[in-house]
């Protein structure tokens, strides 16, 4: 409540003009603090409470020019804070429920589509029309087709791509690319190459790694570790 409503409406002219300025300023510095913690108590307290809060028996000053005190449940009353708290308590339910009934209408305002002659709808179907074609006149890239047309079996490609997947090894037209210039670079068939990768476990392949290992050598050593990529050492750590 009170961060809600830290205030309560205190006019000058009624205070000066009316009955409580009559008494002494003691009577008049309890009062007003007596309204601060009925309104932040949401105008609920009870008598005892009020004693206990403020320890005083000027309360009973207070009774009936001030403050009314239902005998039953021992309540207090004060009637120009109760008349402010109806006032603030209608108005924040009216703007609640506008408020409600605006996020509604945007809902529903969201979920109506445009007739088909709107010029929203137009363009949205121009612009979905543009994307299709462009995505159909990009060529689809397989690097498992690739490989079939360098004249690679289905279990031989299958067996190859898992080594690459054991080294985290992207299967891009790029990679692809890169591949065929070093498998290019020797007088042999790409499918003996490949075999002999997945033998190796060579998730790629760099023409001097198959000289290396004619050679007697690793096909990827120790000896080259600086001049290889990290990508490259990836393949074989």
């Amino acid at each position: 409540m009170s961060k809600e409503l830290p205030y309560f409406k205190f006019f000058t002219g009624e205070w000066l003009n009316g009955d409580i300025t009559l008494e002494d300023y003691e009577l008049q510095g309890l009062f007003i603090n007596v309204c601060s913690y009925y309104w932040h108590r949401e105008c609920v307290v009870t008598y005892e409470q009020l004693h206990k809060k403020f320890k005083t028996n000027l309360l009973v000053d207070l009774i009936p020019d001030f403050i009314s005190c239902n005998d039953e449940t021992n309540e207090v009353t004060i009637e120009f804070l109760d008349e402010q708290f109806f006032e603030f308590t209608t108005r924040k339910k009216k703007l609640s429920e506008a408020g409600k009934k605006g996020v509604l209408k945007k809902k529903q305002l969201a979920n109506v589509k445009p007739p088909l002659n709107h010029p929203e709808a137009i363009r949205v179907r121009e612009d979905k029309e543009k994307i299709e074609i462009i995505e159909d006149n990009i060529p689809r890239f397989s690097f498992k087709a690739s490989l079939m047309d360098l004249g690679l079996n289905t279990v031989l490609i299958s067996e190859w791509l898992k080594v690459r997947k054991s080294r985290r090894l992207t299967n891009t037209e790029t990679a692809f690319n890169g591949l065929k210039k070093q498998f290019d670079l020797l007088d042999m068939e790409p499918k003996e190459i490949v075999k002999i990768c997945v033998e190796n476990s060579w998730g790629g392949f760099k023409a001097e790694w198959l000289k290396n290992k004619e050679n007697g050598t690793k096909g990827y050593s120790k000896d080259n570790r600086a001049t290889t990529t990290r990508s490259e050492r990836q393949q074989f750590d």
